[in-house]
């Protein structure tokens, strides 16, 4: 038997063409939900697209089947970074893994701009307003006044400067060593603190490491600024969830944006729900037609070049 690649079905039928186009010798075996895949299938696999599709309900059958496909070689993800450890199980079997940095970045910073302008000019309060039915005349501020800090300036913190930039906003990056051709002002990590003190809303875009867990906790909310804003579409377990919705309480911090959780999906026990200036996004930051479309070229093209 030929190679054969692992799809779901919804892939499949997205991209069937444009496969047999590029690799015609190779088989398409589809995944279907409820549709358990046979030993043999299992062990004929060669190469897997996890596509953007396979979040979150799919996840864990996909990645299920890659793990036991005892001849995978090669596997694409969507996702922009190998953060989880499932990937690192992968690699360690000598397969090839491939992510694709980048293809959401644009959607993610567009979320990120939609979160920051709500909670600076004040829609929680208007939506309130208007279920009361209640005339309500408040004061904000402009996003043109205020420092933005990013923390974590690859692909997706660079789009989210760049976005507010657009606003008039001083935006300051953070990353370990700044390259240089960052579309902001980039301080290194060991400035790292005084962004945090400064900046009226903080993003975070960082990957999750050993360093990056948990990193924003009690003493960096306790720095920044009352009434400073955080919007998270980084990892959930970047922040200490526990300091946070303390600090949110007191009205230390002025309110969050929030796409990523210590657990997922969030617990309905969980606070954040009912706190008036949090606004969430079950992890669907960058799920956007436009960011799915991205994630299938860059398949595609890595596809062309490894057959």
């Amino acid at each position: 038997m030929g190679d054969v690649l692992l799809m779901t079905d919804t892939a499949a039928a997205n991209l069937r063409e444009q496969v047999a186009s590029i690799a015609p010798d190779l088989q398409i075996l589809e995944l279907v939900d409820g549709v358990e895949l046979s030993d043999d299938e299992l062990n004929s696999i060669t190469h897997a697209f996890f596509s953007a599709d396979c979040w979150p309900d799919r996840s864990t059958p996909f990645l299920k089947a890659c793990l036991a496909a005892s001849n995978l070689r090669w596997l694409q993800s969507a996702s922009a970074g190998g953060d989880h450890p499932v990937f690192a199980k992968f690699q360690d079997r000598g397969v090839e893994v491939l992510f694709t940095p980048g293809g959401s970045a644009p959607s993610i910073a567009q979320t990120v701009m939609m979160m920051l302008l709500a909670l600076v000019r004040g829609l929680p309060e208007l939506l309130d307003a208007q279920q009361r039915r209640a005339w309500e005349v408040r004061s904000t501020v402009d996003v043109g006044d205020l420092r933005v800090g990013i923390i974590g300036m690859g692909s997706i913190g660079a789009e989210v400067a760049k976005l507010v930039s657009v606003t008039g906003a001083e935006v300051i990056g953070v990353r370990r060593t700044p390259r240089g051709d960052e579309p902001c002002e980039t301080w290194p990590d060991s400035r790292r603190d005084e962004v945090l003190a400064s900046s009226d809303v903080i993003v975070l875009c960082m990957p999750l490491t050993n360093e990056t867990h948990h990193s924003i906790g009690e003493r960096e909310f306790s720095m920044m600024p009352k009434g400073a804003i955080i919007i998270n579409v980084g990892r959930g377990n970047c922040v200490d969830e526990e300091a946070m919705i303390a600090h949110l309480k007191s009205g230390h911090l002025g309110g969050a944006g929030l796409d990523v959780f210590a657990v997922e999906p969030l617990p309905e026990e969980s606070p954040l729900w009912s706190m008036p200036r949090v606004l969430i996004s079950p992890h669907s930051s960058g799920t956007t037609d436009r960011s799915i479309r991205r994630t299938e070229d860059a398949f595609i093209e890595n596809l062309q070049k490894t057959t």
